[in-house]
């Protein structure tokens, strides 16, 4: 008969001659482990945190889309001083301030400089009832959202223009030039209604990406009067549409603004590290059992 046992040994229990490798499994397990909180962190960004470590700070000013109310903004706290942060970003209690989330300030105040005169100009320069209203509208709204960016900016340590740039003053000189009432209410809803459709594109990338949550919150806040000035403009019936930049498409935008920011998270590599463990554990355990499975027990 077959035996395994060297010439001459005495003979042992089978169960005794092999132990089953329940470490395999032990390692198998640790692998598991370790990978699934790394899984869970990669895919959140390790942004998973307890509601409890923020605290609520106010952003005071007028919310033009919900009455004047002030904004509440979620504050992050204290921020972690290894992080690395891109060129041109400071870190605040809200989270990194980039440059273009100072650029969407700064255009703000300065819509705010050119718009809210304008508005005011056409209350005495404007053929149209329609819009001396909308220009009252104008006024009123740019008036609240011009103390809700100071009050952003001033919590952020941003610095704000106190004057237009030089072409919309010359929007602005363009209007009160207009030779008739007629002629400076074809100005007004043209040169409004370009201008609104120009800074949307800003003020959606910025609520879309921006990684500091006291410009997300104040972002909605003039994505909502935006939107609300493009519609008061167009109802005034004289805007040509045809003279609008034409839309781009996502494809054609990407490609000049570059990939997105796709950032690779460390705890991808433990998470890797770790299924890779427990699948070799496991395979090395399968295999053992397929091998002994295979072999003849000896007669005793």
């Amino acid at each position: 008969m077959y035996s395994v046992e060297p010439e001459g040994a005495a003979p042992r229990p089978w169960s005794r001659r092999r132990a089953w490798p329940w470490w395999l499994l032990i390692v198998a397990a640790a692998g598991i482990g370790m990978a699934v909180p790394s899984v869970r962190t990669a895919l959140t960004g390790g942004q998973a945190g307890s509601a409890d470590a923020k605290q609520t700070a106010p952003a005071a000013g007028y919310n033009a889309a919900q009455g004047n109310n002030p904004v509440q903004v979620a504050a992050t706290g204290p921020q972690a001083t290894g992080t690395a942060l891109p060129g041109g970003y400071s870190m605040t209690s809200f989270g990194p301030l980039g440059p273009v989330d100072r650029e969407f300030l700064t255009k703000v105040r300065q819509a705010g400089l050119w718009e809210g005169p304008a508005g005011t100009m056409a209350q005495t320069k404007a053929a149209d009832e329609r819009v001396k209203e909308v220009g009252r509208q104008l006024a009123t709204d740019h008036k609240g959202l011009d103390q809700q960016v100071r009050q952003v900016s001033a919590q952020l340590g941003v610095p704000l223009p106190d004057k237009p740039s030089d072409e919309q003053q010359g929007w602005l000189n363009e209007m009160n030039a207009a030779a008739t009432p007629q002629q400076f209410d074809d100005v007004f809803s043209n040169r409004l209604r370009a201008a609104h459709g120009k800074v949307f594109a800003l003020v959606s990338q910025i609520r879309s990406g921006t990684r500091n949550e006291l410009v997300r919150t104040f972002a909605q806040t003039a994505v909502n009067v935006v939107m609300k000035h493009m519609t008061l403009l167009e109802s005034i019936g004289n805007v040509n549409f045809a003279a609008l930049p034409e839309p781009v498409s996502g494809a054609s935008s990407a490609a000049k603004g570059g990939a997105p920011d796709a950032t690779f998270h460390p705890d991808a590599i433990w998470a890797v590290a770790g299924l890779a463990v427990a699948i070799g554990a496991i395979a090395a355990f399968r295999m053992f059992r397929g091998s002994r499975g295979s072999r003849r027990r000896p007669a005793y």
